[in-house]
């Protein structure tokens, strides 16, 4: 019996076999649908809008303090009385020197009246009535400072009285009742609590996700309170190396002076390291392009750890057999 013996050359064998192995099965997932959130942190801390020395602006005794350390105060609320006799007499004195001066210029006037009667009866020369309307003139214009005068009695009697420029809370209190206040002498110290801000230090390479982050919040000591930007520094300070940011607080607020973090997450996202390869001495990850895998590199990407890429959120990436391919392999997409 003659058996048939088919040749087939093995180069027409290792071609099938290459041409098989080129066309490798995977999966893709749009890159928008991969990436995880990343969460950013920043030490933070709550101070206030404004802290005040307040100090006093006239030489005076002390004669009550009415707001201690640990006072809560409204804006208004009265926080120092001084000694007020010798602005009330100097505001009494001049309201005198103003009736004075009043006195003196209806006196003037009537002068002034008689004088133009009589020069047109050519009873009185055109200086003596000149003369005349200066005294008129000048009694006017003295009148005119002894208004201010007054105006500045009112006011040196106003601050006499300090009272608290906003809402606040005394933290310390130097005025002691008794004691003489010169202007510029501090009297008691308060912190503002109407207007809370959130002081963080901000990596700068962080600082541009943070307009457009998520789940912006302040925490701590257990508890999250929301935030939102107020401003951000463009400056990076030598001593720490970071940017300054101001946050301030949508709803309730942390109170004045608490310590914390600044957290939100980046909107950019994070591709998961499930989907990130080596490939020679670079990780990143490959996309599918006409039926092909392209090997993108991600500049700072490290092992086992999710990274950022600059890629377009529609970008197909090979989510499943992506372990085995290289760069420019025929590619058979059979699941989304």
């Amino acid at each position: 019996m003659l058996h048939k013996i088919i040749i087939v050359p093995v180069i027409a064998l290792a071609s099938l076999v290459v041409a098989a192995a080129e066309v490798i099965p995977v999966s893709v997932q749009q890159l928008g649908d991969l990436l995880i959130d990343r969460e950013l942190r920043a030490p933070a801390t709550v101070v206030s809008a404004n802290r005040a020395i307040v100090t006093s602006e006239v030489s005076a005794l002390v004669r009550e303090v009415t707001a201690d350390v640990g006072a809560a105060v409204r804006k208004g609320d009265l926080l120092i009385r001084l000694d007020d006799d010798n602005a009330r007499l100097a505001l009494a004195q001049a309201r005198a020197s103003l009736a004075a001066l009043d006195a003196q210029i209806v006196q003037a006037r009537q002068r002034l009246r008689k004088a133009e009667e009589l020069l047109e009866k050519n009873f009185v020369s055109d200086e003596e009535l000149i003369a005349r309307q200066t005294d008129v003139a000048v009694l006017e214009a003295n009148r005119t400072v002894q208004l201010v005068s007054i105006e500045q009695a009112e006011l040196t009697l106003s601050r006499t009285r300090i009272k608290a420029p906003f809402d606040a809370t005394v933290v310390e209190r130097q005025a002691q009742v008794g004691s003489f206040a010169m202007p510029g002498s501090p009297l008691i110290t308060i912190v503002q609590t109407d207007s809370r801000e959130i002081d963080a230090e901000i990596d700068p390479q962080y600082d541009g996700g943070l307009p457009a982050a998520t789940d912006l919040y302040f925490a701590s000591q257990g508890r999250n309170w929301p935030v939102t930007i107020a401003r951000l520094s463009d400056v990076i300070e030598t001593s720490t190396r970071k940017l300054r940011g101001r946050f301030v607080f949508t709803a309730d607020a942390a109170p004045v002076g608490a310590s914390g973090e600044l957290v939100w997450h980046d909107a950019q996202g994070l591709v998961p390291v499930t989907v990130i390869v080596q490939r020679g001495t670079e990780f990143g990850v490959f996309i599918a392009e006409d039926q092909h895998a392209r090997f993108v590199a991600i500049p700072g990407a490290q092992e086992g750890r999710p990274t950022a890429v600059q890629l377009p959120r529609d970008t197909l990436v090979v989510s499943r057999g992506h372990i085995l391919l290289q760069d420019g392999d025929a590619l058979k997409i059979v699941g989304r």
